[in-house]
């Protein structure tokens, strides 16, 4: 795989607007995509040097995106938290019908 400006570019384009539009399962996409073209320039530093610039851009987008990822993970954490708790107050009004305690 040959790497060049433009496809550098072009994936720091559409990881910026995927994160943006919380498309997280393309920023996943995306991502992975990343790691192959990071692994093929391994393979040619001097490719790899040449876009230096491109590169460096792209990795402050990615780590925006992955702060992103990091924050919508909690977001929804604290999301399926709050309806664990409510699901256990239901839960509780169950138990009580159960009892033969309804309350009607």
């Amino acid at each position: 795989m040959k790497v060049n400006t433009t496809q550098v570019r072009q994936l720091t384009l559409q990881l910026n607007q995927s994160y943006r539009r919380k498309e997280w399962q393309t920023v996943r996409k995306i991502d992975k995509e990343i790691y192959t073209m990071l692994a093929a320039l391994k393979q040619q530093p001097d490719i790899a040097e040449s876009l230096r610039r491109e590169i460096l851009q792209l990795k402050q987008v990615h780590l925006a995106a992955m702060t992103a990822c990091e924050m919508e993970k909690a977001h929804l954490g604290q999301m399926l938290a709050k309806f664990q708790n409510q699901r256990e107050g239901v839960s509780e009004y169950q138990q009580v019908e159960m009892a033969g305690g309804y309350l009607r």
